[in-house]
């Protein structure tokens, strides 16, 4: 008895946190899974498919960095509010959707949906903590709450395999239904947080822009933040298709694979927690580009089954633990009335250095073949490794804080 009463209740804004975090995941696998299929099978050709993504990627990139400056003036609990009911709309009129123009619309509301929340959900955690007197605790929240949202995403994507066999909108039309609902509940559920509120949204736009051009420090996590892309964005592209035209294996292994994958990316999350307790954040993050490196290795020089899942393994394994420990020591290296903002705008660096690696991983495949979208995978694991040096290097000789200019 003495033991349950002296057991330690779970912190509430972490719970909350986590509640947000794996809803998020659950609607975002609902849509991921089935909608290249819902778009090929209302008619669309694999090119109009690709203008309908390339659009969704440009409208990343231009909502990303805007939507960060209203978080953090008009409040992040109201950002992901919103965030949420666009997300629905773009979501539901994505199902009804029957031609190519339609789909470009709805994708508009998904990505301005996306931009709202993207970053949003951290920002308010990290400065929640803060007020709690309690920063040091997302060194443990954020890479478990990483490898949960893994570990429903690949229940989910399975589940979905079952729900389109016989209701090929059903995952759609939940996912919009469950955008919807946890909009009203974060509403009502969520405490408001801030950043910088008492400069106009105009004025706010302006100087971060200023100060993210002139800072050099906030200049190279931009562009750590366009590296990691490289290996990410090539590897995301091109392993289904190296699966099925290189490897030759059967379509209905592409499931269970990605499960696998899932899970692996999961264990690096929670691994990265672990390591955090021992090692800096950066350092965790350079460990995990070696990973991705050798991955990319294993299969650029071997063409086998084995090969494959070995080498496809470790860049999953490094992708879970350099998300996990890059959103720990980002959050230290910047300032929290700009928090969300700063966030937001490497979103939409990457969004925007995003739109190109899919056509240089097509261009590559085509003209060279998958051995050397593998070697392009290596080569920016390498390139956000030498950033991440860079930056760990500036970090050590500030005492572990760089000066960023804050207004």
């Amino acid at each position: 008895m003495g033991r349950i009463v002296g057991r330690k209740r779970p912190n509430a804004t972490v719970l909350k946190y986590y509640f947000i975090i794996l809803l998020y995941t659950c609607i975002d696998k609902l849509y991921g899974t089935v909608y290249v299929a819902h778009m090929s099978e209302k008619g669309l050709t694999s090119f109009q498919v690709g203008q309908v993504l390339a659009a969704a990627s440009l409208a990343l990139s231009l909502f990303d960095y805007p939507t960060g400056n209203l978080a953090d003036k008009f409040g992040r609990k109201r950002a992901m509010v919103f965030g949420f009911a666009i997300w629905a709309i773009g979501l539901l009129a994505f199902v009804q959707a029957d031609i190519q123009a339609w789909f470009v619309v709805s994708i508009v509301f998904w990505a301005a949906g996306i931009s709202l929340i993207s970053g949003t959900p951290q920002a308010w955690l990290v400065d929640e903590l803060s007020k709690e007197g309690k920063p040091d605790l997302k060194a443990k929240v954020f890479p478990r709450a990483d490898a949960a949202s893994l570990m429903i995403g690949a229940a989910v994507a399975l589940l979905c395999s079952k729900l389109v066999a016989d209701h090929p909108s059903f995952p759609l039309l939940l996912a919009g239904s469950l955008a919807m609902a946890a909009g009203a509940v974060l509403l009502f559920w969520l405490q408001e947080n801030y950043g910088d509120k008492h400069i106009s949204f105009g004025r706010a736009v302006v100087r971060n822009t200023v100060d993210l051009m002139k800072e050099p420090f906030l200049r190279m996590l931009m562009f750590r933040a366009a590296a990691a892309r490289i290996a990410f964005q090539t590897f995301v592209i091109i392993w289904q298709l190296y699966m099925i035209k290189e490897l030759q294996l059967p379509a209905a292994y592409l499931g269970v694979t990605m499960a696998v994958f899932m899970l692996v990316l999961a264990g690096g999350n929670f691994l990265a927690g672990i390591i955090l307790q021992r090692l800096d954040g950066v350092s965790v993050s350079i460990i995990s580009q070696t990973f991705i490196a050798l991955g990319s290795l294993t299969m650029a020089f071997s063409t086998t089954v084995i090969a494959f899942y070995i080498g496809a393994c470790l860049i999953e394994f490094g992708l879970g633990l350099d998300s996990s420990a890059a959103s720990v020591w980002v959050h230290d290296v910047i300032p929290s009335e700009r928090r969300a903002t700063y966030i937001s705008a490497m979103y939409a660096f990457g969004s925007l250095f995003g739109f190109l690696i899919p056509l240089a991983a097509g261009y590559i495949a085509d003209s060279f073949g998958y051995r050397y979208n593998w070697l392009f995978a290596c080569a920016g694991s390498l390139l956000t490794m030498g950033l991440s040096v860079k930056i760990g290097s500036a970090l050590k000789s500030k005492g572990g804080r760089p000066h960023v200019h804050s207004g």
